[in-house]
């Protein structure tokens, strides 16, 4: 498999990667959006709530999710997402659906306690 970054200049110039390099791309991008989501609300709660911090600062955040975009580019997708996060590993789709019930159970508790 292409490396992250060769799938999406492929994509961009007109290429149709193959159907698993797309599904594996997609779900490096999202890993990654998730990462960066994750940092950008620390920074926004931890701005409201008046805490600093000399190593999790907002530009070592940045750093950060600069150096986790090169590595996965520089990576397959598959490499990057690793084993554990393969959606053709039977584990994989185990601990998806275990997941998906505890987070289906808390919803119907909390849509259940709505006056």
């Amino acid at each position: 498999m292409r490396s992250l970054y060769e799938i999406l200049e492929a994509t961009k110039a007109g290429e149709k990667p193959d159907y698993d390099e797309l599904r594996y791309a997609l779900l490096a991008m999202a890993a990654l959006s998730v990462f960066d989501s994750m940092a950008l609300m620390r920074i926004a709660t931890d701005y409201r709530d008046g805490k600093t911090s000399n190593y999790l600062t907002p530009w070592k955040r940045y750093e950060e999710s600069f150096n986790r975009r090169k590595v996965a580019l520089d990576k397959s997708p598959k490499e990057f997402l690793g084993s554990a996060n393969d959606p053709d590993s039977p584990e994989y789709q185990e601990r998806r659906r275990s997941s998906l019930r505890i987070y289906n159970n808390i919803i119907a508790r909390i849509e259940g306690s709505k006056p």
